[in-house]
């Protein structure tokens, strides 16, 4: 009767009336069936205290209510732990996160700790702009939508940037490919190594080499190669190619480069190289 004719006063005389008989939860629930969400959390400063204790078995409205009463601190926390356990969705995902950040430094948590648990968020951005940077012709071509595709692992993430089907894969794929390693999980069973030969044998894969003869010079040949490319951002970025490259020998078993093991003239190069930018590490 009362919301029949909006009399929100004579509702409220009767949540306090008969509190003792939990008729404030009985409101509740009654919003919540009739989704009426934006009553539900629209509550008098009086019906707050009970409104927190409803709204703690519904996590995905309770953050909001915190952010309403200036609880950050609270809404941080359940944001957080949805954004951590979301496993499913891409959007949603990286939505929560962001949410995180914002309630983590509206909060009165110390310093360090803001510190420390935005730190932790910006990592777990840094890896879904792996795949928020997915080339747009990749993913039309896998028919994904990037507002409803589902969350990547990173061994996922890696196939699609190093796949045939990216066609216009340059050396910023194959080096997000090779970033991506970091995130790969130990519950994933996957040979780490092994993938990163595969990545780099892709990379090679990708260039001309028939081009190439015994009477050029095999830096020169190779330059403007996307192997060459990615090897010098490497660089760039102090990563020592000493240990980080697989043995040359094994790029060279790789199934994936038969086609160009007939080209003489390709081994070659590929060792000139190798031994031009390890010695230009020492």
């Amino acid at each position: 009767m009362c919301e029949q004719t909006d009399n929100q006063n004579r509702l409220q005389h009767y949540m306090a009336k008969f509190a003792e008989q939990n008729f404030a939860d009985f409101v509740f629930r009654w919003y919540m069936e009739k989704g009426k969400r934006g009553k539900l959390l629209s509550q008098p400063a009086a019906q707050h205290q009970q409104l927190a204790s409803f709204l703690k078995s519904h996590q995905h409205l309770s953050w909001i209510h915190n952010i309403h009463v200036h609880d950050y601190q609270s809404a941080f926390g359940t944001l957080y732990s949805q954004a951590t356990a979301e496993t499913r969705y891409f959007v949603k995902k990286k939505t929560l996160l962001a949410l995180s950040k914002l309630t983590a430094l509206a909060s009165d948590l110390p310093n360090d700790q803001i510190n420390k648990q935005v730190d932790e968020i910006v990592e777990q951005e840094r890896f879904l702009l792996h795949q928020e940077t997915l080339p747009r012709q990749l993913l039309e071509e896998k028919q994904q939508n990037p507002d409803t595709m589902p969350l990547l692992n990173a061994h996922s993430l890696i196939q699609l940037y190093i796949c045939d089907d990216n066609r216009r894969a340059n050396e910023y794929d194959f080096k997000k490919a090779l970033d991506l390693l970091q995130y790969i999980e130990e519950e994933d069973a996957v040979d780490i190594e092994a993938l990163k030969c595969e990545i780099f044998g892709k990379a090679l894969k990708r260039d001309d080499w028939s081009t190439a003869d015994g009477n050029d010079d095999p830096l020169e040949a190779a330059k403007d190669s996307i192997f060459v490319k990615i090897l010098l951002k490497l660089m760039q970025e102090g990563v020592p190619l000493q240990t980080y490259l697989p043995d040359v020998k094994e790029l060279l078993d790789l199934d994936e480069l038969s086609g160009l093991k007939t080209k003489p003239y390709f081994e070659f190069v590929l060792r000139a190289n190798y031994e031009h930018y390890l010695q230009a590490q020492m």
